[in-house]
């Protein structure tokens, strides 16, 4: 029997992506990149939100954490799985500690008994507001922040009082950063082909070209 008309995937239509995000800010800001086509043929996302994984755990517990997370979206027929969590003031560079991570989680989902493909980990570096920096001149271009930038590039950067960003967000704003109204909205302010420019001399954020082409685009 063939599958009814309302199931049937529309031709054109991409796959949903499951997303596995560490907090609020990426949970509000990365849908839309498909629900605002802020990025061309960006796949639809389905997020969950771990809130939190915190900056001590170790690979072993972050694939522990995850792992249900990534089972419950393989049963939701999402057919790619991409985690992302913020490398916050861990020694490991963003790819080794993703590589570790991915290791750990592949064996943590054969012990429960799965092998599932195409998940993907993404590390934010060092967290998901060094993605909205990556930008900076081009939001005070465009009129979203009040204050130029001072600096280039912030990419790996733990910033001042080890704040990861929020500190100059606040003086670029001209006000205090809130991650859950300026997150989402910084990052749809975004020029995403300059953000994501990283060669020598850029201003871009390497992770987040990361993200971006693992998403496909």
């Amino acid at each position: 029997m063939s599958a009814s008309p309302h199931r049937s995937r529309r031709s054109g239509v991409l796959p949903t992506v499951g997303v596995i995000v560490e907090g609020d800010a990426e949970f509000l800001a990365l849908p839309l990149l498909h629900r605002k086509s802020l990025i061309p043929n960006c796949p639809p996302l389905k997020p969950i939100n771990l809130h939190g994984v915190g900056s001590d755990r170790k690979p072993v517990g972050i694939a522990k954490l995850i792992a249900p997370r990534v089972n419950q979206l393989h049963t939701a027929r999402c057919k790619q799985i991409v985690v992302c969590f913020d490398r916050e003031q861990r020694t490991e560079c963003a790819p080794g500690l993703a590589k570790a991570v991915s290791t750990a989680l592949h064996a943590e989902l054969l012990a429960g008994g799965k092998a599932i493909p195409n998940v993907a980990i993404v590390v934010a570096d060092r967290a998901f507001e060094a993605w909205l920096l990556a930008d900076a001149s081009g939001l005070h271009a465009r009129g979203l922040f009040k204050n130029p930038p001072s600096f280039r590039s912030f990419e790996g950067h733990l910033g001042a009082q080890e704040r990861k960003g929020v500190v100059e967000l606040t003086r670029l704003l001209g006000r205090e950063y809130s991650k859950t109204k300026d997150g989402p909205a910084l990052f749809e302010g975004l020029s995403f082909a300059d953000a994501r420019k990283h060669a020598v001399g850029d201003r871009g954020s390497r992770s987040l070209d990361k993200l971006l082409r693992t998403f496909g685009v």
